[in-house]
């Protein structure tokens, strides 16, 4: 689960939902209130692991895969990708400026 860089306290799951479906950069640590914010490296590998979600929907193209089973395993995919988001967050305490992001 996630913990706060600072008071080091875990977050419940609400919390953590709350942050996966917000668009502001930071939110507030439930325990201390002090302003959390994704860090770099797990913005990269999501977006990393997002990219295969593109090349999934290819399959198809090149073997012969009932739609049924396809879209079965697209959904699955989308599941377990959000599982791994929301068990793999990286949290800091201070927003990287420096740095472009596609979030």
């Amino acid at each position: 689960m996630i913990r706060c860089s600072s008071c080091h306290e875990s977050w419940n799951i609400r919390a953590v939902l709350k942050r996966c479906t917000t668009l502001s950069p930071g939110m507030e640590c439930p325990s201390c209130g002090q302003m959390q914010y994704l860090s770099d490296r797990y913005r990269e590998r999501s977006l990393m692991i997002m990219m295969l979600i593109p090349l999934l929907m290819l399959i198809p193209a090149f073997f012969d895969i009932p739609i049924m089973a396809m879209s079965i395993l697209i959904f699955a995919t989308f599941i377990v990708i959000g599982i791994i988001h929301i068990f793999t967050i990286e949290l800091v305490s201070e927003a990287d400026i420096g740095h472009q992001s596609f979030y």
